[in-house]
């Protein structure tokens, strides 16, 4: 699409594009969770090419600063924000010094975008974009999502299948298929894309072997991790550990703190175990996380999960073990002091146990997207 073209993808003159469908993603079939596999590379496409970076809803500041700290982000630029329902996405325009590496535990994927632009594709990019799929000398899986008014999403797919399919692109609708192109359209803009990285390519997820309702996804548990600043030299304790997400993506950031996890369901505690069997210093234990006797001071930095009062919990009982447990954040902290990072969707009840605690002080409140529910991060330190 040209920058300054003004029809929609695909119309001829004369032609009226369908009617827009639903919000879903549309293509030849749903994609996939990519499986691990590491960095994936194109032949022909520059390791310095533009990016778009996709998180959970809610997630992209956090992505930003995470690829700050890891020097991705050029010095002065700044990745353009992009709202889908269900995503975020960062599109970056020019690369830093240090192209993106599986160290980064935020993005759900990391995609090379080889052309971009607004209103509608242009036949030289059409051209260039074949070029690049054939030098792949693999098929293609053709997936779109669209948020806005500009691109019907099943008729861009299918025209966009269409054109590369008469330029010499094998284009498949097999499902099984792991080589995907992305078209994700969003308003007047879109960004074409190859998937570069994915978030099970993130070190040590592997080891991760023993799933439980309820679980965290692993980005959004990194993301409430690296919210907390975890450090070599922290102790680090889950007082509601469940199967040691969390505790998993903490160590993921800091490979040298020492874990501490508490749980009250022994089938939780057992996966715990399971999932963090590698890392030598995690200690874990079936008991009450709001009166774990662990020594007074012990604790630099806590994260948990809270309760929503859905699954696990109730609006009710909420409140009284909120208080419990931040009452044992203070007596746990160590004396230098500790920060937390706390997510909950019952911000009412957080909200009046923190007030009874005022040694607590909150830096931050951070809202993301869990399957469909808000929920919001409380970062604090004392």
């Amino acid at each position: 699409m040209s920058r300054s073209g003004g029809g929609r993808v695909g119309a001829r003159r004369g032609d009226a594009m369908p009617a827009r469908g639903d919000d879903e993603e549309r293509g030849s079939a749903p994609a996939r969770t990519p499986r691990a596999v590491g960095i994936r590379r194109y032949v022909g496409l520059p390791e310095r090419a533009p990016w778009v970076v996709r998180c959970a809803p809610g997630l992209a500041r956090v992505a930003t600063t995470e690829l700050r700290f890891r020097k991705i982000l050029a010095r002065g630029v700044e990745p353009t924000v992009l709202r889908q329902r269900n995503h975020d996405l960062l599109f970056i325009s020019r690369a830093g010094d240090t192209p993106p590496d599986l160290t980064l535990r935020i993005p759900e994927e990391l995609h090379y975008c080889p052309l971009f632009g607004r209103y509608k594709i242009s036949q030289e990019q059409i051209g260039r974009l074949a070029t690049l799929l054939r030098a792949q000398e693999r098929p293609f899986r053709v997936v779109v999502t669209a948020d806005g008014t500009q691109f019907p999403r099943v008729e861009t797919c299918r025209w966009l299948a269409h054109r590369l399919t008469g330029l010499g692109v094998v284009i498949t609708e097999d499902p099984a298929e792991d080589n995907v192109l992305w078209l994700f359209c969003i308003e007047e803009a879109y960004y074409v894309c190859l998937l570069r990285s994915a978030a099970p390519d993130a070190p040590e997820r592997a080891r991760r072997v023993v799933e439980r309702p309820g679980s965290l996804p692993p980005t959004i548990a990194a993301a409430i991790a690296f919210l907390g600043t975890p450090r070599a030299d922290d102790v680090i304790f889950d007082p509601v550990c469940g199967s040691g997400t969390l505790l998993a993506e903490a160590h993921g950031y800091a490979p040298g703190a020492l874990l501490r996890g508490l749980d009250r369901d022994f089938a939780a505690v057992e996966a715990a175990r399971q999932n963090l069997a590698a890392v030598k210093d995690a200690r874990l234990a079936i008991g009450d996380g709001a009166d774990s006797n662990l020594p007074a001071g012990s604790i630099t930095l806590f994260l948990g999960n809270l309760p929503f009062g859905k699954q696990f919990g109730d609006r009710e009982t909420n409140g009284p073990l909120y208080e419990r447990l931040l009452g044992e954040v203070e007596r746990l902290a160590a004396p230098t002091g500790a920060r937390a990072a706390f997510l909950t969707a019952d911000t009412a009840s957080f909200d009046a146990a923190l007030a009874a605690h005022p040694g607590l002080v909150l830096d931050r409140r951070h809202t993301v997207k869990i399957r469909g529910e808000v929920a919001t991060v409380y970062v604090l330190h004392r």
